[in-house]
């Protein structure tokens, strides 16, 4: 029965039946008569049909988190039992936001899986927006947030985050030890599209005089990848250039801003052992590698007290 709730779970994850087949290596057909077993049985309509696709049912809705609980407590048994073969086995769902992802994430997850090599991971790349609904609706089983975070939420600080300038190759200042923040108006600048960084946008906002904008991206990358040509400076989070694998030249501001990262779990449901075994590896991996990303002055305000 579990694999036909697992069917069903997903289906509501990726909105997708077809989606959902592939992912789970069924065929579309396969998981259509899962879905509809479970409905016999139930005697209960867990799917709506329309014309933009499907969603789950109010019966769904309400049966989905006890669901989740059952899913959850397989994992556990069948991790338990691994463990008692010597053979740690399981699931973890991630969501971070792009410079986790590219950053840290990759490094904290290689140092994991040394440990635990029977460990598989599911990555899921979205805006803290999106890691939050994920959390709540149980489609995660943690993720990376900005502080401070809703109650819903139980969080464990991990590192602070400073915003940085960088620079083309050539810049007359690539020998300074920081970038004025009055000089950002004086320069071509690269910045992100309005929705895609609420913490960069919020900053440019406060600046006595706005930066000389000339190009928008959706993208952080595009941002380096410009920079490095020469078509102006911008503003991104330390985090995006570690490793720095652009020819680039990055300096901090003289009046620094920060953002504190935290890995957040659902305080609505005991996160499971695998779960923890992470989020107590992340904390300890940050605080081994707190020297990458240099803290920020005493004095450097938060994104949060700027958005008062």
């Amino acid at each position: 029965m579990i694999h036909k709730y697992l069917a069903y779970l997903k289906t509501i994850e990726t909105g997708s039946i077809t989606q959902a087949a592939a992912e789970l290596g069924y065929t579309q057909s396969a998981v259509s008569r899962m879905i509809a077993d479970l409905e016999e049985h139930w005697d209960v309509p867990l799917l709506t049909r329309n014309r933009s696709g499907i969603e789950i049912s109010s019966e769904g809705t309400q049966l989905l988190p006890i669901l989740q609980s059952i899913v959850k407590g397989q994992e556990e048994l069948s991790f338990a039992v691994g463990e008692l073969h010597g053979l740690q086995n399981g699931l973890i769902r991630v969501g971070a936001f792009t410079s986790m992802a590219t950053g840290w994430m990759p490094l904290m997850i290689k140092s994991f899986h040394e440990k635990y090599p029977n460990i598989r991971f599911q990555i899921f790349n979205g805006e803290y927006n999106q890691i939050a609904t994920w959390l709540r609706r149980g489609q995660i089983d943690c993720g990376f947030l900005a502080l401070p975070c809703a109650k819903e939420f139980d969080t464990t600080f991990l590192l602070r985050d400073s915003l940085t300038v960088i620079l083309p190759p050539n810049h007359p200042l690539r020998d300074a030890e920081c970038f004025p923040v009055s000089r950002l108006s004086d320069e071509d600048f690269i910045s992100l599209m309005e929705e895609q960084d609420y913490e960069i946008n919020l900053f440019l906002e406060h600046l006595r005089q706005s930066p000389r904008i000339k190009f928008e991206v959706s993208s952080d990358f595009a941002i380096l990848a410009m920079v490095e040509c020469g078509l102006g400076i911008s503003v991104v989070h330390d985090l995006i250039l570690h490793p720095n694998r652009h020819g680039i030249i990055k300096k901090p501001l003289d009046e620094p801003y920060y953002r504190d990262i935290a890995i957040a779990t659902s305080a609505a449901a005991q996160p499971s052992t695998i779960t923890r075994m992470f989020c107590e590896h992340a904390l300890e991996w940050a605080r081994d590698t707190s020297s990458v990303i240099a803290p920020a002055t005493a004095e450097a305000p938060e994104y949060a007290e700027l958005a008062k």
